[in-house]
């Protein structure tokens, strides 16, 4: 297959979280984030959220938190068994924003396997891609009350408001608005993610949840093509939303 031709066949956004079966998050071990205590914050991947099955690479990890004030305060995440984990001390009560970047760069299938680096490294590659993982958690808010998620500002992100007892989600690409992607949403302990729906205008999506608190995933993961001028062909976007209510 051409390179055209496969700019034409990433023009549509592919849900692969389904195909893929795993999902990757963050969130604190231990709630609630009281001033002066220090938590866990850790990474999970794998099909069987809340508990991690494998860890990622926690060098290509960036990961921090924003504190109600607004302060950003970076962590040194590491591996930590089938998950990768940093420290965290709390300092202010409320809701804290809890976000990691994984831009695990670009990469080549070529006929000697997969390599690092995009066509102008590879000539001989087949297919050539940027892949980008992100994921955020709110966590520290007032268990029964409405929150307001406002952006971190991630290249691709997804938001949460609860109010009224239903969750409005809003996907942001590049810090806009991103129309017509699958929304997953895993219920912790389930035994498997289900479709809560597709973002419509502005991005947004209205998920209800059964009736009284919970913890839960929404994901999405989709496949856009690559900026033109680009050493590849396509960008795999993946994010995250770990809530608790």
């Amino acid at each position: 297959m051409n390179r055209a031709a496969l700019r034409t066949a990433a023009a549509a956004p592919v849900l692969a979280a389904a195909a893929l079966a795993h999902y990757t998050w963050v969130a604190p071990v231990t709630e609630p984030l009281a001033p002066g205590k220090t938590v866990t914050v850790r990474i999970g991947h794998g099909h069987k959220f809340p508990e991690s099955e494998e860890a990622i690479n926690a060098r290509q990890v960036d990961l921090f938190v924003l504190a109600p004030s607004g302060a950003r305060v970076k962590l040194a995440p590491a591996a930590a068994g089938p998950a990768v984990a940093a420290p965290f001390q709390v300092k202010e009560a409320g809701l804290h924003r809890i976000a990691f970047v994984q831009d695990r760069g670009v990469t080549s299938r070529t006929p000697g396997g997969v390599k690092p680096g995009g066509r102008d490294r590879n000539p001989s590659a087949t297919q050539a891609s940027r892949t980008l993982r992100t994921a955020v958690a709110y966590a520290g808010a007032p268990r029964g009350a409405p929150l307001d998620g406002q952006p971190v500002g991630l290249e691709f992100e997804l938001t949460g408001t609860l109010a009224n007892g239903a969750w409005t989600l809003r996907l942001l690409k590049q810090g806009r608005p991103a129309a017509g992607a699958t929304v997953e949403v895993f219920p912790a302990g389930a035994a498997k993610a289900a479709e809560a729906g597709k973002t419509g205008a502005g991005g947004r999506l209205v998920y209800r949840p059964a009736a009284g608190g919970g913890a839960a995933l929404f994901s999405v993961a989709l496949r856009d093509p690559a900026p033109k001028g680009a050493a590849y062909d396509f960008v795999n976007y993946e994010t995250s939303l770990a809530v608790s209510w």
